[in-house]
């Protein structure tokens, strides 16, 4: 029996993120596990049948407790999360068929990390980004029962901005923010603070991504001098749990984003909600960011970049999709996005030529021809690998064309 298969035997096989019980098994089982072993065993795992996302997720937990104490002064984690329509979510799994918890299971998580390394100290800074349905009162509600209350701030995007808060980016609305806005304020507000070796990480409101990795991207901050640190759910080594229909329309915007954005090119997952910053390099760096909806992120990449060549660490991490109660199913933002890294091409970058073809062939795109084109997707993006292959550009404007018709 090889030692994949001996691995695999010890993990629970269930993957539910509603139930805190199975993340606290495999935590349980991080102890067992030697810092010698771990990048043997996540190779294997990389190439076995036997991978899951729950020994996946073991291993990631144990290199970032193994990470972390390899972090020699201290450190202070600072996680940004937004609110919006996530008032099931943030309710327990008895109370709703969407709920997981997610407040007091984010603080779980985060105690558990700090556990690891005597260095580390964490606060959590909630955004509620307008919501409708009051997500941010639940989640102080929430915090308030918490014994980790003082650790806990619910800030709300619309009262800052009628208060005239310095952090809010020039916003009229909260409705002027998608996700962006509320977490562009919170990395703000809290780079404001000023505090000491701060780290300031944001994340998805749902449990996608196990807090308890947050010592991988950490260490790339502290230890190897990078200024972002983001998890990738393509690079090796990486698992993901999702569909084959997102994982090839992820490919497809892949393919778009890099023929506009070179920059960037060698990033392989853009969009993934688990990206962390040196604090220091966040001083003036949100100044003047012309994104408040979904496409936020790629622009802080380009940003990144092209303030400080080669900082951005990819982090292969293990993902769950927490699909069924995703705000952004029924936005579909992916064609707005696509015509927002127009905007960034022309507002960062100099003129490109095959950036200008491809600028035009988006351009062109309504929603129904994007639909065509999501549900007709050349096989050769399918079968394109973005981690191994970063300069491939085979797929021309014309052949896209012809999948939209």
């Amino acid at each position: 029996m090889s030692s994949v298969e001996i691995f695999s035997n010890t993990i629970p096989s269930q993957t539910k993120l509603s139930d805190g019980k199975i993340f606290r098994q495999l935590e349980d089982r991080v102890q067992n596990l030697r810092e010698d072993e771990l990048e043997q065993l996540d190779s294997e795992l990389a190439e076995s049948a036997l991978a899951t996302y729950n020994s996946v997720l073991t291993v990631k937990l144990a290199k970032s407790k193994y990470a972390l104490k390899r972090v020699k002064k201290e450190v202070h984690l600072t996680v940004v999360f937004a609110v919006y329509k996530e008032t099931e979510r943030l309710s327990f799994p008895h109370e709703s068929p969407l709920g997981e918890d997610c407040l007091n299971e984010k603080i779980r998580q985060l105690e558990w990390l700090a556990s690891c390394g005597p260095m580390l100290t964490w606060d959590l800074l909630i955004v509620d980004d307008g919501c409708p349905d009051n997500s941010g009162k639940k989640a102080q509600e929430i915090a308030g029962k918490s014994v980790y209350r003082d650790q806990i701030n619910v800030l709300f995007l619309q009262e800052a901005i009628a208060a005239n808060s310095p952090f809010v980016g020039g916003l009229s609305s909260a409705s002027d923010s998608q996700k962006g806005g509320g977490i562009l304020y919170g990395l703000r507000y809290a780079a404001s603070l000023n505090r000491q070796n701060n780290i300031i990480l944001y994340t998805d409101a749902d449990l996608s991504s196990h807090l308890g990795m947050s010592g991988l991207l950490i260490d790339a901050l502290v230890n190897q001098n990078k200024s972002l640190a983001i998890g990738s759910r393509r690079e090796k080594t990486c698992f993901t749990m999702r569909s084959d229909f997102r994982n090839h329309r992820g490919k497809l915007f892949i393919y778009l984003r890099r023929r506009l954005l070179h920059p960037i090119n060698y990033i392989s997952d853009e969009q993934c909600g688990y990206k962390a910053f040196d604090a220091e390099f966040l001083d003036d760096f949100l100044e003047n960011v012309i994104e408040t909806k979904f496409s936020f992120d790629i622009e802080l990449l380009l940003r990144t970049e092209l303030k400080r060549s080669n900082s951005i660490a990819q982090i292969p991490i293990a993902w769950a999709d927490s699909d069924e109660a995703s705000t952004t199913i029924d936005l579909e933002p992916y064609l707005p996005m696509l015509n927002r890294m127009i905007d960034f091409y022309k507002h960062y970058l100099p003129i490109h030529p095959e950036a200008e073809d491809f600028k035009d062939f988006i351009k062109e795109l309504d929603q129904e021809s994007w639909d065509r084109l999501v549900h007709n997707i050349p096989n050769e993006i399918k079968t394109w690998d973005p981690v191994d292959d970063i300069h491939y550009n085979e797929v021309s404007t014309e052949q896209l064309r012809k999948s939209t018709l």
